[in-house]
C-alpha cells in the first residue's frame, strides 16, 4: 500500500534477495583473466548445448581500451562487457554475476536467456539460485 506516492510510515522494508555467486572457478595467487576464462571454458564443457560468450574487458581512464576474449562451445551468442578486476571477482566467487550486473560493473547482450542459463549452470550449488526476472 502506498501513502502519498510512497510507503506509509512504519512499513517494513522488503528484504533484498542475495543472488548466488559462481562456484569458485579459479583460486590462488596467480588468478588472472586468462586463468579465469580457461576455467570457465572447462566448467562449461558439460553445459549441454552450443554457446559462445564474447568477453570485452574495458580499461583505461575513459574505458577506451578493449581486450576481446571468446569462450566457445557452439553457435548461440552472448556478449559480456566488464573490467578485468570484476571478471576475476566473479570467477573466484567473490562477486555474484547479477550483483555485478545490477551494480553497473557488468553489461550483457545477445542471447540473455542463454546467459542466465550459463550463470545458473556455474552457480555455487550450496547457494539458492534466484534469476533476476
Amino acid at each position: 500500500m502506498t501513502w502519498q506516492g510512497g510507503k506509509k510510515p512504519g512499513d517494513a522494508p522488503v528484504p533484498a534477495i542475495a543472488f548466488a555467486r559462481l562456484r569458485p572457478l579459479v583460486t590462488g595467487p596467480n588468478t588472472n583473466v586468462e586463468a579465469s576464462l580457461k576455467a570457465a571454458s572447462q566448467a562449461l564443457k558439460n553445459y549441454g548445448s552450443k554457446m559462445r560468450i564474447h568477453v570485452h574487458l574495458v580499461s583505461g581512464p575513459a574505458f577506451d581500451k578493449v581486450e576481446h576474449w571468446t569462450v566457445e562451445g557452439g553457435a548461440a551468442d552472448s556478449t559480456v562487457v566488464t573490467q578485468a578486476e570484476t571478471l576475476t571477482q566473479i570467477a573466484t566467487g567473490q562477486l555474484a554475476p547479477y550483483d555485478a550486473l545490477f551494480g553497473g560493473k557488468l553489461r550483457v547482450g545477445g542471447n540473455l536467456e542463454m546467459a542466465k542459463s550459463i550463470t545458473q549452470h556455474l552457480s555455487d550449488p550450496a547457494a539458492p539460485y534466484f534469476p533476476p526476472c
